[in-house]
């Protein structure tokens, strides 16, 4: 089960925890603004109740225990305590409640909130503010950036200020600053991001958690892949700025490939600079052959599959103002069983009377195996090694693997037992063991 990760800014003050009281009871904690697509708003702390659901108005007040609801490509900002300097702005597909609010007197308050699912960026520059999400609690004061998570994963970036990571199971503690992201998965890894804060990213980074899946590293590395793909959107467009004539100019989409895996047969590539309201098209090609096609609404990471063996495969992003492509040479193995024939009976006697005097007593046999891939293609092996008596006599990998069929001279020893061991190792990891022994007698 993956650790529950607890984040808090230094100098935080204690909070005294408030109760609830009905909706037009609570405190007022801020204005709506500037709600896009559509955005829903609960009271009295329930986010499923459909007679609590209403539309999100512009400059309609919110109180504690209000949850917020938004659509696919829709956003809303709230100001809180009347200050344009302390503001959160919730993501799409996003589900964040108000859960409590603190006044602090002359100190400013104390606002928290639950994302439920989603993200939301945050702006608090004399407050605090505490977010939770399904694994972490995040405590921030005087700091700017975003954060989202769900079930499994979660994440954090800050654009300025700091942020103390706390792992309550293992004690570890960390510190992330300025342009800094932190990712927890069982463990945290902290990366160096130009993106890092931004509320485009935290889309990026939400759509690449939702692959529950994904290991630590395989997190990082499509974060870093996604944070490239994001500045290169930014140098073509302003996206914290964009005019109605900027939204209505279609630019080529971008493509970028990070990794894939070899056992899952999966590429991972990332596909941005696609405004809002169009779609690009992500098409794959193996060996120049087209394999798949995908529409793709808005920049975000895609997982493409890939063929068994290895392939050259070209990946392209293309939309009515052209397309970008990007190829690599990959080999997919996906673990399947095998078998190794050895040929002849597996403990086999060898009657061969002994040399004449004064000749060489050499006994020569062939040691006869074949190796049976589903593929029949020794490119899916990773190692062949045959021992004998312990010592090993052939060993191969990779490309020095060239045929399925060996034919091995070896030399025996009379009134003994000749053992010979053969492994055989394919790309996936699977391996078969098998043995032979001669035995040489008068």
């Amino acid at each position: 089960m993956l650790k529950r990760l607890y984040l808090s800014c230094f100098l935080l003050a204690m909070i005294v925890p408030l109760c609830a009281f009905a909706a037009e009871g609570n405190p007022k904690v801020g204005y709506v603004e500037n709600p896009n697509g559509p955005v829903y708003k609960y009271t009295k702390n329930d986010c499923t109740d459909e007679s609590k659901k209403s539309v999100a108005s512009q400059s309609g007040a919110f109180r504690q225990l209000d949850c917020f609801e938004t659509g696919e490509d829709g956003y809303v900002e709230l100001r809180l305590n009347g200050d344009v300097n302390n503001r959160l702005k919730i993501g799409e597909n996003s589900t964040v409640n108000i859960r409590e609010y603190v006044e602090k007197n002359d100190d400013g308050f104390v606002i928290k909130s639950e994302i439920q699912k989603g993200y939301m960026g945050f702006k608090a520059k004399k407050n605090n503010a505490e977010f939770r999400t399904g694994t972490a609690a995040a405590s921030i004061r005087g700091t700017e950036g975003a954060i989202g998570g769900n079930q499994t994963i979660m994440f954090a970036g800050l654009i300025d200020g700091k942020l103390w990571v706390n792992d309550t199971i293992s004690g570890d503690s960390l510190v992330i600053a300025d342009g800094q992201t932190v990712i927890g998965k069982g463990g945290f890894a902290i990366l160096n991001l130009k993106s890092s804060g931004e509320m485009g990213f935290a889309k990026m980074l939400n759509a690449i958690i939702a692959d529950t899946s994904l290991s630590l590293e395989e997190l990082k590395a499509a974060a870093i892949s996604a944070d490239a793909a994001y500045q290169e959107s930014l140098s073509s467009k302003d996206l914290k700025s964009s005019t109605s004539e900027d939204d209505a100019k279609l630019n080529v989409p971008q493509i970028k490939y990070s990794s894939y895996d070899s056992l899952r047969c999966i590429a991972n590539v990332t596909v941005s600079d696609v405004q809002k309201g169009t779609e690009a098209r992500l098409l794959s090609l193996m060996d120049g052959t087209p394999i798949s096609e995908v529409g793709v609404k808005r920049g975000m990471p895609k997982r493409v599959a890939l063929r068994s063996g290895v392939h050259e495969y070209e990946f392209v992003a293309e939309n009515d103002a052209g397309r970008n492509s990007v190829r690599k040479t990959l080999g997919c193995y996906p673990m399947k069983p095998f078998s190794v024939k050895v040929f002849g009976k597996r403990h086999e006697f060898l009657p061969v009377p002994p040399a004449p005097p004064h000749v060489e007593d050499v006994i020569i046999q062939t040691l006869q195996f074949q190796i049976r891939l589903p593929e029949n293609d020794p490119c899916f092996l990773n190692k062949v090694t045959v021992r004998q008596n312990g010592k090993v006599i052939l060993q191969e990998r990779l490309s020095q693997i060239q045929n399925l069929d060996y034919q091995i001279p070896v030399e025996l020893k009379r009134d003994h037992k000749n053992r010979f061991d053969i492994e055989v190792i394919h790309k996936s990891g699977y391996a078969v063991r098998t043995y032979k022994v001669y035995e040489v007698g008068k």
